[in-house]
């Protein structure tokens, strides 16, 4: 993982590896970018995923509704 700060904003980078009930495994990369309040806590994320390995169907698997 890589990480940086500078003042209120925030980076890192980092993997995420899922193993699924069906023994498949997904592995994505993810690139984060926040804004930090006035007490150092998230404001503002935003992230882009990359997946590396994973079905196709498991593209949005990190993402929220």
């Amino acid at each position: 993982m890589d990480e940086l700060r500078d003042g209120q904003r925030y980076a890192d980078h980092h993997r995420v590896h899922v193993s699924k009930r069906d023994g498949t495994q997904v592995v994505q990369e993810v690139y984060l970018f926040a804004e930090l309040d006035a007490e150092g806590r998230f404001a503002r994320i935003e992230e882009i995923t990359l997946m590396l390995e994973g079905a196709e169907s498991d593209r949005d698997i990190g993402h929220m509704k």
